[in-house]
């Protein structure tokens, strides 16, 4: 079969792979729809942990497909061929302190898709018995194939903002509008937030966030958003801020742009060839801030996530931009840079161009 190959930094290519025989239990998924988030691009650029020694495997970790084939052994419950799945990406090994606790993506040796297991940037994904056991396979009845694949970013979305309870009545800053952030702010009013501020400097996602939910865009390159937030909020700064770009400034920022007694996200994570920023913890101490992070997402994330988009309640098949063939993978890649893209997907099915 056809798949993205990481060959080394910069050198992601498309080529013939083989395609592994199912064990007992293993489930093969036909692609339908691959996201390409700020991950892969860390991955293309060398620049993720995982990928450390990741020569000759897939990426691709947002994926939805249909169920082709079964391994030996009786079908998964509720599972047949053809049914369209969400493919929750990350399995813990289900019996570590962590684990225990749910939180499987802490796992000291949790495993992914499209991490450190071949992905979904194919016309297939092998998904291992130990996830089709514990759910990993969400089936998703009438979302789309484009939409399903923000799912993923959603879950990890919906883990963020419940560690800093974003609630009703709350005023919610959101630092960047790719499309993390965009799902940050369409979640934030969806969970009752009084005023949602989004700063942009791209005219496309200014615009894209207004449409998600945002009151007040700000582009940080013409105005100031410490003067802007003041505006927006009295003077006393927002209830909870939230950092959706791997922007170092970003980082410093937030502690300054958060009220007294606010809470204060680190979502997107910084490059590691510079991973550290300075912080004054004064601002910490004296306005009592609540300081956290988060990364990736849980099964339990992500089937709440799956629920918030089969139930209706939010609508994201307009975030999705562009759409590749498989085999323009290194054109998908750099639009996902673009910041006038949002949503960038890759189908196999698709004939080679950008549709």
């Amino acid at each position: 079969m056809r798949a993205v190959v990481y060959r080394g930094p910069r050198d992601l290519v498309v080529a013939d792979v083989d395609v592994r025989p199912l064990g007992p239990g293993d489930v093969r998924v036909a692609v339908d729809s691959a996201g390409v988030c700020g991950t892969d691009v860390r991955i293309f650029k060398g620049e993720h942990s995982g990928f450390a020694n990741g020569t000759g495997r897939v990426p691709g970790h947002e994926v939805v497909g249909r169920v082709s084939e079964v391994g030996p052994g009786a079908a998964p419950p509720g599972l047949a061929v053809g049914d369209v799945v969400f493919v929750a990406p990350n399995i813990g090994c289900g019996v570590c302190a962590q684990c225990r606790r749910g939180n499987e993506n802490l796992c000291p040796t949790t495993e992914a898709i499209g991490i450190s297991l071949d992905g979904g940037f194919a016309q297939s994904v092998l998904v291992p018995a130990r996830a089709v056991a514990r759910g990993n396979l969400i089936p998703l009845g009438a979302v789309s194939s484009d939409a399903g694949v923000l799912i993923e970013p959603l879950a990890c979305v919906l883990r963020g903002q419940d560690k800093v309870d974003v609630h009703e009545g709350d005023t919610v800053l959101v630092a960047g509008a790719g499309p993390v952030g965009l799902l940050h702010v369409a979640l934030a009013r969806t969970r009752g937030a009084a005023l949602v501020i989004c700063s942009e400097p791209s005219a496309v996602r200014r615009e894209a966030a207004q449409r998600a939910g945002a009151a007040v865009v700000v582009d940080p390159t013409a105005a100031d958003p410490y003067e802007s937030v003041a505006a927006a909020t009295g003077g006393l700064g927002a209830d909870v801020v939230i950092t959706a770009a791997p922007v170092h400034a970003l980082q410093s920022a937030a502690l300054h742009l958060a009220a007294t007694g606010g809470r204060v996200l680190y979502f997107g994570g910084l490059p590691r060839s510079r991973p550290t920023v300075e912080l004054d913890t004064n601002l910490i101490h004296y306005k009592e801030l609540l300081v956290a992070g988060t990364t990736a997402s849980t099964l339990d994330d992500c089937r709440r996530a799956a629920e918030l988009v089969g139930g209706g309640r939010l609508e994201l098949d307009w975030m999705v931009s562009d759409r590749y063939a498989l085999e323009d993978f290194a054109a998908a890649v750099g639009r996902a840079q673009d910041p006038a893209a949002l949503k960038v997907v890759v189908k196999p099915s698709l004939s080679r161009k950008a549709l």
